[in-house]
């Protein structure tokens, strides 16, 4: 049976958009898969190296939260290389979990990855008493898992409903914003050398630029001037190279419409860009994620 591992406990989100991509996207629906948690990203990645799961998804930005800097930078310098061979992005409701017989006055702390909290922190302040304490917990399920075993009173966890119901947690408020999306990249040890071009691939690189007068511009003319759109562009400093007696070093994360196996002008622009950087590492391209139609409601008479 095919493996993808996550980062969390069951019921962590993680888990639940891997049920969702495997039941409903066609390229996975004719196998069966297994999935596998892991305390951390790190171990996760360590696990697809060793063959240990197939693949693993991990959440990779949020529309809210932002970039999930420490996966991006944990995948650039993975050795043996890790590759981006997929995409998935879903909305995920949010909810105050707790032990039977808790009400949301009597809640004191609640408990949760760092991620959520932050996206939930208006949400949180309108619904809990003033004064309560954020805990940040390694992932949601463990939080749920953690207020399931605890006799401390007033603790809840901020989680989904799997983690609900696996845990015997009763639902004291829910946070469902439309426009709170994670995107999520599932990783391989093999990389997708020729993505179909039907499926409207994207490509993602790191970039160490030079540091010289006009090197972003050089950067962003390799795509430009052959009419390939970048998707995303974003700046972070290098914790490898940086010591308070050196210049600081970024690195430049780019994504891009296309894929430079199967696409000559892609193939070129990446070429220039590899002529014009210090360093630059093809994270992977692969199929872009694609919504499902939306059904189309005709007016009754």
């Amino acid at each position: 049976m095919n493996t993808i591992g996550f980062h969390g406990a069951p019921g962590a989100y993680a888990e639940d958009a891997i049920l969702e991509l495997t039941q409903n996207h066609p390229a996975f629906t004719e196998h069966s898969f297994k999935t596998v948690g892991f305390e951390t990203i790190r171990e996760l990645f360590a696990a697809i190296q060793r063959g240990i799961v197939m693949h693993g998804l991990v959440p990779i930005e949020n529309s809210l939260s932002g970039t999930l800097h420490s996966t991006l930078e944990l995948l650039t310098n993975s050795e043996p290389r890790l590759w981006i061979v997929g995409e998935y992005q879903c909305s995920e409701t949010h909810l105050i979990l707790a032990r039977p017989g808790t009400t949301l006055q009597d809640i004191k702390e609640i408990r949760s990855h760092p991620a959520v909290l932050e996206q939930c922190a208006d949400f949180l302040e309108d619904s809990l008493p003033d004064g309560y304490r954020a805990v940040i917990a390694s992932n949601t399920a463990a939080a749920a898992e953690e207020i399931a075993r605890s006799n401390e009173p007033g603790v809840a966890a901020l989680a989904g409903k799997r983690a609900a119901e696996m845990n015997g947690l009763v639902v004291l408020g829910s946070e469902h914003t439309p426009n709170n999306i994670t995107r999520y990249w599932l990783v391989s040890r093999h990389p997708i050398a020729q993505p179909d071009r039907h499926m409207s691939p994207k490509s993602s690189f790191a970039v160490v630029m030079k540091n010289q007068v006009g090197a972003l511009h050089r950067i962003l003319s390799c795509f430009a001037l052959r009419d390939i759109n970048i998707t995303k562009l974003e700046s972070r400093p290098s914790s490898r190279t940086i010591t308070l007696i050196t210049p600081w070093e970024y690195v430049s994360y780019i994504d891009i419409e296309g894929a430079p196996g199967n696409t000559e002008n892609v193939r070129r622009a990446v070429e220039n860009l590899q002529e014009f950087s210090q360093k630059c590492i093809h994270l992977g391209s692969y199929p872009r994620y694609l919504p499902p139609p939306r059904p189309i409601h005709g007016y009754g008479g």
